[in-house]
């Protein structure tokens, strides 16, 4: 039974379930933090003009009742092996875990930290999610997709946590084969996120250069090798809906890596095609055209790193 849970990571997709959850379970939802990022939940998370306050729970202050039946961890890939050691506070044999990360490593690092929880698959479908500096906005929530890699039939704790999120009023579902539903996730990854940094473009040129297709295509095509050598059932089809799905997504959005670029903000690149040259090398598959796209944006990403550290030096002076 899920009583008690605690959420890591209040960005775009994180702030949003927050808000839900707030407001179904206020007595037992939590987010966790170490003692800044706690003191700074307590003064309210803004989410679509409204202000929530959470309870907390600082991990560097637990005591031996902190312990959570579900723990949702939505921060970004880089920040997951901090945010796990601060969960050790709050985990124990029985808590269940659910990650929305990008990419496709997540659950599998987490299984290393916590090799006896029910650690499962998840993510974030169809939201348009997006965080300023100062408050999350979104117009829809879109639907999680959970389950173990597996899932012909449902075991209790998966339902249990499907349950928990539709009571709140947010759209979950179980997927049979989450692997293929993980990976197909993370190939539009791979096209939206890296093509929209490189190009600059917000999804209305996604369908009208033909330039910008060329580029989803062999990019998420390397994606689509290396599912087949990994024995992860990809196909053909799949790449063209996902074409066609971004082609046609609301014209003025901009993916995530590029809000991420235009607010200076460390990127996830490492986790897309970082992971993809890892796979490719590992299983002998060709990935010229996500070599690029690392070496490009990760260069772009050191640039103005740099030069914020610059400037936020000058104004110390």
């Amino acid at each position: 039974m899920i009583n008690r849970v605690g959420i890591m990571g209040t960005g775009a997709v994180g702030g949003m379930l927050c808000s839900f959850l707030c407001k179904e379970y206020s007595e037992n939802f939590y987010v966790i933090g170490n003692s800044q990022r706690t003191e700074r939940i307590k003064k309210g998370l803004k989410v679509n003009n409204t202000i929530w306050h959470p309870r907390t729970i600082n991990c560097e202050k637990c005591d031996e009742n902190s312990s959570l039946d579900l723990v949702i961890i939505c921060t970004k890939n880089y920040d997951l092996e901090s945010a796990l050691n601060d969960l050790l506070s709050v985990v124990d044999t029985h808590t269940v875990i659910l990650p929305l990360l990008n990419g496709v490593t997540a659950t599998d690092r987490i299984k290393k930290i916590f090799p006896e929880n029910k650690v499962l698959y998840g993510i974030v479908m169809r939201t348009d999610a997006a965080r300023s500096q100062y408050e999350v906005s979104f117009s829809v929530s879109g639907e999680i997709q959970l389950g173990y890699a597996r899932n012909e039939e449902y075991a209790r704790e998966v339902m249990d946590v499907r349950d928990y999120l539709i009571q709140a009023g947010i759209p979950a579902k179980i997927y049979p084969d989450m692997l293929r539903m993980l990976w197909r996730k993370w190939m539009i990854n791979i096209g939206s996120n890296q093509v929209s940094v490189i190009t600059g473009a917000k999804f209305k040129y996604f369908g009208m250069f033909h330039e910008i297709e060329i580029l989803l295509r062999a990019s998420m095509g390397e994606i689509l090798n290396i599912a087949r050598a990994k024995k992860i059932h990809l196909t053909e089809e799949d790449l063209e809906d996902v074409v066609n799905i971004l082609i046609h997504y609301p014209p003025e959005k901009k993916t995530s890596m590029l809000q991420d670029i235009e607010a200076r903000r460390r990127t996830e690149i490492d986790s897309f095609a970082g992971t993809v040259m890892e796979y490719g090398k590992k299983y002998n598959v060709k990935t010229p055209v996500n070599d690029v796209l690392y070496y490009g944006i990760k260069a772009k990403e050191k640039v103005y790193l740099m030069e914020k550290q610059e400037e936020a030096e000058r104004e110390r002076q």
